[in-house]
C-alpha cells in the first residue's frame, strides 16, 4: 500500500511539473516585437542613474487577476538600450497553452511596496511546455506607456491643501 500512495505521489508531482508553460519576456526582437517602454511623465527607463524594475504578474489564460502571482521580474537596460528590458524566461503555472499577464515598474531592484508605474493593459501569450523552446511574448512594436501612480504621501498632501481650501471657504 506505501508503494501504491509513494508511486501515485511521485506520478501527481510529475504531472504537475508538466503543467508549467514558459514565454520568453523581451520588448525587441526585430522585426517583429519593437515595444520600447516609457513612463507618462516622459522619463524613459534606464536612461538616467536611477535602476528600474519590471515585474509581471500573470496567470492561465481565463483566470482572475486576484489569483495571479509574480511570475517574474526583470531590469531596464541602459544607454541606447533605455526602454527595454534584460530579456527572461517566464513560467506560468497551470499553464497549457497560453497565460494573461500584465506588468508594473518599480524604482530600485525590489518590487515591494507601491508601483511607480502601472500598465492597465492585459497580455496574452502562447506558452510552451518542455522541452519545447518557449515563444516570445507578442508585445507589438507600438511604445509602451506605464501611467505613474501618485505615492501615497503625496495623496495625502494634495488631500490636505483641497480640505483646507475647503475649510477657509466654509468659514468666510
Amino acid at each position: 500500500m506505501k508503494k501504491l500512495i509513494l508511486a501515485l505521489a511521485a506520478l501527481m508531482v510529475s504531472l504537475a511539473a508538466y503543467g508549467q508553460g514558459q514565454f520568453v519576456f523581451n520588448n525587441r526582437v526585430p522585426p517583429d516585437i519593437n515595444a520600447k517602454f516609457g513612463l507618462d511623465s516622459g522619463v524613459t527607463p534606464g536612461s538616467d542613474a536611477t535602476v528600474y524594475t519590471v515585474q509581471l504578474l500573470g496567470g492561465p489564460t481565463g483566470s482572475a487577476q486576484s489569483t495571479w502571482t509574480e511570475i517574474g521580474t526583470t531590469t531596464f537596460r541602459t544607454g541606447n538600450a533605455a526602454g527595454y528590458v534584460n530579456p527572461i524566461t517566464v513560467t506560468v503555472p497551470g499553464a497549457t497553452t497560453s497565460a494573461d499577464f500584465k506588468l508594473n515598474v518599480f524604482t530600485g531592484t525590489a518590487t515591494t511596496g507601491t508601483a511607480l508605474g502601472t500598465l492597465g493593459t492585459v497580455f496574452t501569450t502562447p506558452v510552451a511546455i518542455a522541452p519545447n523552446p518557449p515563444p516570445n511574448a507578442p508585445l507589438g512594436t507600438a511604445a509602451i506607456t506605464f501611467t505613474t501612480v501618485p505615492e501615497p504621501t503625496t495623496l495625502a498632501l494634495g488631500l490636505l491643501g483641497v480640505g483646507s481650501l475647503l475649510f477657509i471657504r466654509r468659514r468666510k
